[in-house]
């Protein structure tokens, strides 16, 4: 089970996730006073910061291991889904989505697509120990469609790929959109040869994931 952190300030609540932690480094950097490294104890400290600078920071958090609550409402979710492939990383989303069934508390995750990690299917940073390669180049299909606003259910299958069903973009590296869809599957294990979505490839690997 896991275990999220909860950090109570007299107008929010930090929620920190460390199994979704990639060390972005964006809070540490952001609010050093409220962020604090290598200490006994509490190491976040919502009342030092502004709590509107605050929730700002939290948003930039790219895997969603930071949260809060304010006000007893949390962070709103986007109108239009995007899925980016990141460049020798991850998959980020922004969405509002559900994974494997349960809607997310926030909008933001970083999923795994090398194959590597220990807490698939999210992203734990292991791209970068297998040396995974990937400019995170996607070819444009049809970048002008429309795009509409609804839950995208994303569904990590079992020793296979992740499967996505709703809608959402699907954007580069740089951010560009480069499809717009509602059903799509992408690579989780690394190795096909049409990144970012599947192939086939992790039937002929072996691989292995929940």
């Amino acid at each position: 089970m896991k275990k999220v952190q909860e950090y109570k300030g007299k107008e929010i609540i930090v929620c920190f996730d460390a199994s979704r932690c990639i060390h972005s480094g964006e809070c540490v950097r952001g609010l050093p006073e409220v962020f604090l490294k290598k200490v006994e104890g509490p190491w976040i400290q919502p009342d030092a910061a502004d709590v509107n600078e605050l929730t700002k920071l939290i948003e930039t958090c790219p895997s969603g291991a930071l949260c809060y609550e304010k006000n007893d409402q949390t962070e709103a979710m986007p109108e239009i889904n995007r899925i980016k492939v990141e460049s020798d990383g991850p998959l980020t989303i922004y969405a509002d989505y559900s994974l494997n069934g349960i809607q997310a508390e926030s909008p933001r995750a970083t999923l795994c697509r090398c194959g590597a990690s220990k807490v698939k299917p999210y992203c734990d940073g292991s791209h970068e120990e297998v040396g995974f390669s990937d400019k995170g180049e996607v070819t444009a299909f049809n970048p002008d469609d429309k795009q509409e606003s609804g839950i995208v259910e994303i569904k990590a299958l079992k020793n296979g790929p992740l499967y996505l069903l709703g809608p959402h973009c699907i954007c580069d590296a740089a951010g560009s959109i480069a499809r717009v869809c509602y059903k799509i599957t992408l690579c989780r294990c690394g190795v096909s040869k049409v990144k970012p979505y599947c192939d086939g490839s992790h039937a002929g690997i072996g691989f292995k994931a929940d």
